[in-house]
């Protein structure tokens, strides 16, 4: 591995510790790459008082960083968030909800400045942004900006949010101006994001990075499954505007053809309402099983029971989201049968041979195809253990874009 010894950097990641999020496990891929070779990083980071997912403790990732600093805000009205919201306004110019945790951090961004030097600022999630900001304009401190997903929330694609060309408040439309402005690098973990975000972004492309979600060396061998039925996992939560119910119109569809199918999917994690009634209504229980959340490392483990491992896309115009879980299927060693927009991200990895199976999230038979095209490569024996990895997603490959960065 290529080494920088003594690269010092302060990591600005509200979702990272505890690990109980996607954005939070794709965050702590990429520290424990850093760390792993010879990055000297202190993380602040924000305690979420609501969990999507159980908890993994700081101890159990095994990540070796030079600090960490856990800060807990809450979110209800009170005049104490009133207050810290008006003394955010007054830090950094700019004030939105849920922005006071970014008041609480300069604290300790001040305090760790003070001791050490550092060689660049990586901000995360939001609110991130505006200590990197405050960061760089006071103590030109060089600024890696991360954009995981469209930013801000107005601007998500429909049906999550109102488009590239949602109207702001004046405090966002400010906020993107700084951003553009102030940032030394953009990071974003795909081309089709960072393009949908320049539409409305002023920033020159020489200053933008591509780095996807981690793929981390697993030396252990998958398991497969050995019964005689072909089983496919889906792990996180599916809310809507992501509809797990077009797929199992398809299921139906494909039973219909094949009554005697040995076939199962497995759903871990929060479902909307009416998914799991809707299994029952359509008496499908014996082939769709619906499991609690789990933390992160067990979901991996699942994961290496099963043949095949799902995603399931909401309906965009255009699919610029690369799911976590692309990167923790690769890493098991997974087939990929991704139910996506037919113009995005996924697509353009089932194009590549990346994912194996793909349907058109807005096609029943689409669905149909994929999953009886599944299915008889089960049956007759052509679902090997797939070792196909993009190389970008190699922490090599990676870890090669943060030593190049400055």
């Amino acid at each position: 591995a290529i080494t920088m010894m003594g690269k010092r950097i302060l990591f600005i990641a509200p979702a990272s510790f505890p690990a109980n999020s996607a954005e939070a496990i794709v965050n702590l891929k990429q520290l424990k790459l850093l760390c792993d070779n010879g990055y000297k990083i202190d993380v602040i980071s924000k305690k979420m008082k609501w969990a999507q997912y159980p908890e993994e403790q700081y101890e159990q990732t095994l990540i070796n960083l030079s600090s960490l600093h856990i800060l807990e805000i809450d979110n209800k009205v009170s005049i104490q968030t009133v207050w810290t919201h008006l003394l955010t306004y007054l830090s950094f110019g700019i004030v939105y909800k849920g922005a006071h945790w970014a008041y609480l951090g300069l604290t300790v961004c001040k305090q760790l400045i003070a001791k050490k030097k550092y060689d660049y600022v990586i901000t995360k999630n939001y609110p991130s942004e505006l200590l990197g900001y405050y960061l760089k304009k006071k103590y030109n401190i060089k600024w890696v900006a991360t954009w995981n997903d469209p930013f801000p929330h107005e601007k998500y694609p429909h049906p999550y949010g109102n488009g590239p060309m949602a109207k702001l408040s004046y405090s966002k439309r400010r906020l993107l101006k700084v951003m553009a402005k102030y940032a030394d690098i953009h990071m974003f973990p795909s081309e089709r994001l960072r393009d949908y975000m320049l539409q409305y972004l002023d920033v020159d492309m020489k200053k933008t990075r591509i780095v996807p979600h981690i793929v981390l060396d697993e030396t252990h061998t998958p398991n497969i499954s050995s019964k005689n039925i072909l089983r496919i996992v889906h792990t996180g939560n599916l809310h809507s505007p992501r509809d797990p119910n077009l797929f199992l119109e398809g299921l139906m569809l494909f039973l219909e053809k094949v009554p005697e199918a040995r076939i199962e999917f497995t759903f871990i994690g929060v479902m909307d309402d009416g998914f799991e009634e809707n299994v029952k209504n359509k008496y499908l229980t014996k082939y769709v099983v619906i499991l609690d959340p789990v933390s992160y490392d067990e979901s991996l483990e699942i994961i290496k029971n099963y043949d095949i491992a799902m995603i399931i896309e909401a309906p965009c115009y255009e699919g610029i989201f690369l799911p976590t879980k692309v990167s923790d299927y690769m890493q098991c060693h997974k087939h990929i049968f991704s139910i996506s927009p037919k113009d995005g991200v996924l697509h353009d990895l089932y194009s590549e041979d990346i994912v194996k199976y793909y349907a058109d999230c807005t096609n029943v038979t689409s669905i149909l195809n994929a999953i009886e095209q599944m299915y008889f490569d089960f049956i007759n024996g052509d679902i090997e253990i797939n070792m196909a990895v993009k190389s970008e997603y190699r922490g090599c490959s990676i870890l090669k874009t943060f030593n190049d960065l400055f």
